[in-house]
């Protein structure tokens, strides 16, 4: 077992997966060659991306790191906030999109140079922003639990104006990807009460689909939610036990179904097909479905 826990994790267009493990840096993991030290870093790492060719990490007090090279030499750098990075998100042609508490870096270079836009600007108390989904012309921003600001927003770059698409008071959105061209799967939750699900939200007519597993102890908070190849995976927060699920999604049957257990916290998962990456609070775990599960080691 890998004794060390992690907070991110992306699928590597090679092979394997990049993993951010924390207070350590990244590494690279593959089930043939196990582990690979690629960039030592102290600061917390909460989501890896491919943006083109370019690989990106973002995560606290700011923090955003950068690879042309498939993850074999990074650059460090920081955002003018002390805010948690927990998304940044972007297209093939070089703009990517990263927030701070409030506010959307963007930038037209993959990362380059950047400048700022804000969404919120015309609320006294704004939502604090916790996820990206970046679909055609419009940013989708998932919020942390805001009362009366909380929910997802679709900011528009055409008309520089962010209005609200599924209104949320009492649950926040940890994580979003769009499905299928009309369809945004939200990883949704709270730490009060078992409400979390997982929630499609209709890109254009705003309809929802609520999705909970049909097991007896509800999940308090969905965090996290991959896609590849048609098959999403989906993690939860821990239970009282100190467990976390990690669920398949059936797009049309509309059905969560658990696949495995991992201890603490499922901060993040990637996959390949059927195969899977989850990074865990207390544990790292890579599973082949129709092989014999293992804790990555």
């Amino acid at each position: 077992m890998f004794h060390k826990g992690a907070t991110a994790v992306a699928s590597a267009k090679h092979s394997g997966y990049f993993v951010a493990i924390k207070r350590e840096g990244i590494f690279h993991y593959s089930f043939e060659h196990g582990w690979k030290k690629l960039f030592p870093l102290k600061r917390k790492i909460c989501s890896i991306t491919y943006i083109g060719d370019y690989l990106f990490g973002v995560g606290e007090s700011g923090t955003i790191i950068r690879s042309s090279d498939q993850g074999l030499t990074w650059s460090l750098s920081s955002f003018p906030t002390n805010a948690t990075i927990w998304s940044i998100t972007g297209r093939n042609d070089g703009f990517v999109c990263a927030h701070g508490k409030h506010c959307i870096y963007i930038s037209d270079d993959f990362g380059v140079s950047w400048k700022i836009v804000k969404p919120f600007s015309e609320f006294y108390n704004p939502p604090v922003i916790r996820s990206l989904c970046l679909h055609e012309n419009r940013l989708f921003i998932g919020t942390r639990i805001h009362e009366l600001h909380g929910g997802v927003w679709a900011y528009d770059f055409n008309q520089d104006t962010a209005f609200l698409v599924k209104k949320e008071a009492e649950r926040m959105t940890a994580s979003m990807i769009a499905i299928g061209g009309k369809w945004l799967v939200c990883a949704m939750g709270s730490k009060k009460g078992k409400h979390g699900a997982v929630d499609m939200l209709n890109i254009h007519t705003h309809e929802e689909i609520r999705i909970r597993p049909d097991i007896d102890d509800k999940e308090e908070t969905f965090l996290d939610v991959s896609e590849d190849n048609g098959i999403i995976y989906v993690t939860s927060a821990q239970d009282r036990d100190g467990f976390s699920r990690i669920y398949q999604l059936d797009f049309f049957e509309k059905e969560l179904k658990w696949f495995d257990t991992i201890k603490g916290h499922g901060f993040r998962v990637a996959n390949q097909k059927e195969n899977f990456f989850c990074a865990g609070l207390y544990e790292c775990k890579f599973v082949r479905p129709y092989e014999e599960p293992q804790a990555a080691h």
